[in-house]
């Protein structure tokens, strides 16, 4: 069908628009302005009033009326027949109108109505509502009522959100009290004749809404972000859409190696590099993960232009591309990097730039033919970027504490209520996994914005310091406690004869341990609850976790006790003056890991969702297999398209025909597959990388991925592309661990300076010349990783 959708530029209006494209429909968008969500390839038309020759030809027209306190809906077939949606007032964590302004102020206006009765709705009823009056031409013609059932009050709305009610008495309060927050009272009649019940009742609807106002403040009428706080991201940008000055995006890479979900680049800023989640992500990635981190980093990246301010195309880049997807693949545009690190004043680029990512980006054509205007890096534009840096680093400071431990208690929330998703009904079940998913996507932001924190200490500590100082993190360090729990079990395994006889036997698991030891089970079991969640390849949304499989985390701390106890490392001492600093640098650096760790704990909830939406999906003849969910994207679960089966075949084929690409490490305007290594390092040779954590050690190389950590041996040296998180269980036992990718805050640094392990990061070449098995000697310190023989 072709449905033209009027008032596409609010919020009811884009969503409305993204369910009928994802049901595979023609729609054309009209409103005022082109939002910056608005897909490049849907139609969009800019008028101040609906456009006579976009109606011609329709099938179904939407259009908007009324306020947003109070809004309707007219919805017109071809064939006549029409249907008026009036909706009692409209919540939900994606409104940004009339409603997130009246609640956002710094007090909510009593106009005399505070404690009235008021019914609400949740946007995603509203547009589950209108979507099903534009595709079902046979429902009644007439009104049909749209809220959940039950009423609440201003006031109580107001305490949800963090306001205090104010009473303004007479003329005066009808005046600043602005639009009243009332609407006619619905008759739910025509509703429920039509079968649709609300999935959010009042309370959710509210509980909801409040995640929209955090964060915010409205004044004169605009809505703020807060400067030391981070809300949510209300719309993400398309990577698709021309930009304001023009420019059309293109394809990156040939035909037959650009994946569906695949980034058309601005020519202008050609050059981007495998990001250190390479691990984390494995590409090529399920579509389901694409719909969730990748998202997720694209709204990172627009918060972090957001605060840095470079202003024009540089910004728009930034907000859009910070990082791109080639070949199923996560990258991080360098060439935006590059602007982003001329941000940070009287810093040499190139300083900020190796902290992320070593020198994989040396020889690397940053610009492409075109360069983008940029203002000079003269003194006025440092000195202005200075007042930018120093109020990121201030304000965001003060605040992260705050966002740390609201998102913690949110994600509490979403498992709590996912604690038996078998027990949940349909509509709910798909209102938890997008709700996991805009969670995810919310961790994505402030871990990145933790990322900027460090990253900016990191420059004050060079200035106060002359060379890089990387401050202690200490023991309670988040991403340590896998490692961490590997350690404790390995004691209480020494401590248990029956756990240590158990564990040296090869067939042992989980359940013959709780038969026979049952306190080192238990001591299991408390881990489990601690880092269960995390896992090799933690971020994909098809891997197994910890939890999905404690065998895994038992051979890994029964390979632990073998291991030779390590000196913890005496890291260099820090200057007095540079103290103060170094202490507020340590906390970001745990507050990013704690930010990290609750949004991987999110991203295991939403995984248990999708696999019950997967099984329901098999039991109703949809797929064929539950782990076939993981081939379509989240929003497809809610509005899917035609032919499931197909789609999914279609792209199990892609991922297997991506599988056996070798991407490049960085590249600039094109890219094409590489050919892998052939020539193995020779005895005598030497590579060279960054040297992160200090001591030396002789090994075997093992090189490993995410699905063959387990192959890792007591005493072998670690080689991968890039470790995160879910390796680090294996470092009890590793003799070092050598990166591919990485920089001096990588996951792996931080985490092998702590427990004293040789660590050398950007070793370019490793996994593919450095041969399992042959004999090598690293050095933590020099970065150098020396070929001793077979």
């Amino acid at each position: 069908m072709r449905i033209v959708v009027g008032g596409a530029d609010g919020a009811i209006g884009r969503g409305v628009s993204a369910r009928l494209v994802s049901l595979g429909h023609d729609v054309v968008g009209i409103g005022a302005r082109r939002p910056e969500s608005w897909s490049g390839a849907v139609e969009f038309v800019t008028s101040t009033d609906y456009a006579a020759d976009a109606v011609k030809g329709a099938d179904a027209v939407l259009r908007c009326g009324g306020t947003s306190i109070a809004p309707h809906y007219s919805v017109e077939h071809s064939g006549g027949n029409a249907i008026v949606v009036r909706t009692a007032l409209v919540l939900g964590r994606h409104v940004d109108d009339a409603v997130l302004r009246r609640f956002t102020g710094a007090v909510v206006f009593d106009d005399g109505s505070a404690d009235r009765p008021l019914q609400v709705v949740h946007a995603h009823d509203v547009e589950r509502v209108l979507v099903r009056a534009l595709l079902e031409s046979d429902l009644p013609a007439g009104r049909v009522d749209v809220a959940a059932a039950g009423h609440t009050t201003l006031r109580a709305i107001a305490a949800a959100v963090g306001r205090r009610v104010v009473k303004v008495p007479g003329p005066l309060g009808r005046i600043v009290a602005g639009p009243k927050v009332t609407a006619p009272t619905m008759d739910t009649t025509g509703m429920r004749d039509w079968g649709f019940t609300p999935t959010f009742d009042v309370a959710q609807a509210i509980e909801d809404f409040a995640l929209a106002c955090r964060g915010r403040i409205a004044v004169a009428g605009t809505v703020h972000d807060i400067p030391w706080r981070l809300p949510r991201v209300l719309q993400i940008p398309a990577v698709d859409a021309p930009a304001a000055d023009g420019i059309e995006p293109v394809p990156a890479g040939p035909g037959d190696v650009t994946g569906e979900f695949d980034t058309p680049i601005d020519p202008r800023f050609p050059a981007f590099i495998a990001t250190n989640l390479s691990e984390a992500l494995a590409g090529p990635f399920s579509p389901s993960s694409a719909s969730v981190t990748v998202l997720g980093t694209r709204a990172a990246g627009l918060v972090i232009s957001e605060r840095l301010r470079p202003g024009g195309a540089v910004q728009r880049e930034m907000s859009v591309r910070t990082t791109g997807v080639f070949g199923h693949r996560l990258y991080a545009g360098i060439t935006t990097g590059h602007f982003m690190a001329h941000t940070v004043p009287f810093i040499d680029p190139a300083l900020v730039l190796s902290g992320f990512f070593g020198h994989t980006e040396d020889g690397l054509e940053l610009f492409g033919e075109h360069l983008p205007p940029v203002e000079p890096r003269g003194l006025v534009r440092q000195l202005r970027g200075g007042l930018t840096f120093a109020n990121c680093l201030v304000g965001l400071s003060a605040g992260s504490h705050g966002d740390t431990k609201a998102f913690a208690a949110d994600v509490q929330r979403l498992e709590a209520a996912a604690t038996d998703p078998a027990t949940l009904d349909d509509d709910r079940l798909r209102e938890l996994i997008l709700l996991g998913r805009d969670h995810v996507v919310h961790g994505w932001v402030l871990s990145s914005a933790s990322i900027l924190l460090c990253a900016g200490y990191g420059v004050v500590m060079r200035l106060l310091c002359g060379r890089d100082v990387m401050p202690a993190a200490g023991d309670e360090l988040v991403s340590a406690q896998a490692l961490s729990a590997v350690h404790r079990l390995a004691a209480a395994a020494r401590r248990d004869p029956v756990a240590a006889r158990l564990l040296s036997e090869p067939e042992t698991d989980a359940a013959a341990l709780a038969a026979q030891a049952p306190a080192f089970s238990a001591a299991l079991n408390t881990e489990l609850a601690l880092i269960g969640h995390r896992g090799p390849g933690e971020v994909e949304m098809r891997s197994a976790t910890y939890a999905d499989d404690p065998d895994l985390l038992i051979r890994m701390v029964t390979k632990a006790l073998t291991a030779l106890p390590r000196e913890l490392p005496r890291l260099p001492a820090v200057p007095l003056r540079a103290r103060p600093v170094a202490v507020a640098a340590a906390s970001q650096l745990r507050e990013r890991e704690v930010r990290r760790d609750r949004m991987v704990r999110a991203i295991w909830v939403l995984r248990r969702l999708l696999r019950e939406q997967g099984r329901r999906m098999v039991d109703a003849g949809e797929l064929g297999a539950v782990d076939d969910v993981f081939y379509l994207l989240v929003d497809e679960l809610d509005a899917p398209p035609p032919d499931l089966a197909g789609i999914v075949a279609r792209r199990r084929a892609e991922q297997a025909t991506l599988q056996g690409l070798v991407p490049p490490e960085a590249f600039s305007g094109r890219w094409t597959p590489t050919e892998a290594a052939t020539t193995a390092f020779q005895g005598g040779e030497v590579l060279h990388g960054i040297g992160v954590s200090g001591g030396s050690a002789r090994g075997r190389v093992r090189v490993v991925h995410a699905e063959t950590i387990d192959d890792l041996q007591p005493g072998e040296v670690l080689v991968a592309k890039v470790t995160d998180v879910g390796y680090t269980p294996a470092f009890a036992y590793a003799a070092a661990v050598v990166t591919e990718l990485g920089g001096p805050t990588s996951h792996a640094a931080i985490v092998a300076r702590e427990f004293g392990v040789p660590c050398v990061v950007n070793a370019r070449g490793a996994t593919a010349r450095l041969v399992t098995g042959t004999v090598v000697e690293v050095d933590g310190a020099t970065g150098e990783v020396t070929v001793l023989g077979a």
